[in-house]
């Protein structure tokens, strides 16, 4: 199913999230203006906003401040984007250039540093200590994952537990933050915001072992970046890792060269593959984002059924079955 089917339940709200987007993310600055606009009408996939809008009504909230909160969700990943492109110097994002490419490191560290603090007059506006805390912990989480990514680039001892706790930090968090700060403005009890909160989390595992196998599947044009970008960046996710487990001494050499090369061609990035289907690190990978959908999903059984349930049931499945 196409993510379209999910939102019907915030359709509205997700049209003003939008609006919320173009009016607070102003600047007296043109290039500012100009890279943000370009960053938003690029548009995405908007799961962050749609989760916690989702969360709040699935929670009983009925105001409109899920909107703003919603908004300053996608602030978050945003400017953890523009910062990733650097990081990464990754010259493609959502099938464009990204903003890295078309403007330098310098604008797009320091834009991404814009919608942090756009994010954060939302949240100080809106007032509550707890929301406050969650988004400021997810954010000093993220940070320590991509720090701990750092320095395990190119590391071949990297395990499945090391693995986890990078994409947990990268991913989860924040998705689990979208959730929580749902059941927070419901105002459930801590049982129920606690599993919105483990929804989130697991949704985000399952999301981005999903992206580490569209990144030797994609068709480039879907996925919006560049096939093998996480081999090129010399990055081990869970594919390889499954490989190099079970990969005899020149099929691990094939892998580690690759990894350390920075620049594969068409018959090296193969000759990775074939390892990787030869060991079903493709499959592994699959079998552990479908038993974290399944974890996800059970999280949800003390909700009462509705319309907001069944589309984050439905976003669960979307999550392993999308193909971009």
């Amino acid at each position: 199913m196409p993510l379209e089917t999910f939102t019907i339940p915030v359709a509205r709200q997700l049209q003003e999230v939008e609006r919320v987007l173009a009016t607070q993310l102003t600047s007296e600055v043109p290039l500012v203006t100009q890279v943000v606009q370009y960053i938003i009408q690029n548009g995405g996939k908007r799961l962050r906003p749609l989760l916690t809008l989702l969360s709040a009504k699935l929670s009983g909230y009925q105001g409109e401040t899920s909107i703003k909160l919603a908004a300053a969700m996608e602030m978050i990943h945003t400017a953890s984007l523009l910062h990733d492109d650097v990081i990464d110097d990754a010259g493609l994002r959502r099938g464009k250039s990204s903003a890295k490419a078309k403007w330098g490191n310098s604008i797009s560290v320091l834009v991404g540093d814009f919608f942090w603090c756009k994010m954060s007059q939302i949240i100080v506006d809106h007032g509550c200590l707890r929301t406050l805390k969650v988004v400021t912990d997810t954010i000093t989480i993220t940070t320590e994952a991509e720090i701990l990514e750092i320095t395990k680039h190119s590391d071949f001892s990297i395990d499945e537990e090391v693995y986890l706790k990078i994409i947990r930090g990268k991913t989860a968090v924040l998705l689990s933050a979208c959730c929580q700060i749902g059941g927070i403005l419901g105002g459930v009890s801590e049982p129920f915001e606690e599993g919105l909160k483990r929804y989130g989390h697991d949704v985000g595992i399952a999301f981005q072992l999903t992206d580490d196998i569209l990144d030797y599947e994609s068709e480039e044009e879907k996925f919006g970046k560049h096939k093998g970008g996480d081999l090129r960046e010399g990055k081990l996710t869970f594919p390889l890792i499954v490989a190099l487990k079970k990969a005899n001494l020149e099929e691990s050499k094939i892998i580690k060269d690759a990894l350390l090369a920075g620049r594969i061609d068409a018959d090296k990035f193969k000759k990775v593959l074939d390892v990787i289907h030869r060991y079903d690190g493709l499959e592994e990978a699959r079998k552990l984002a479908r038993k974290y959908v399944e974890r996800a999903k059970a999280n949800l059984d003390p909700f009462k059924p509705s319309l907001e349930k069944e589309s984050l049931l439905g976003l669960a499945d979307y999550v392993i079955d999308r193909d971009e």
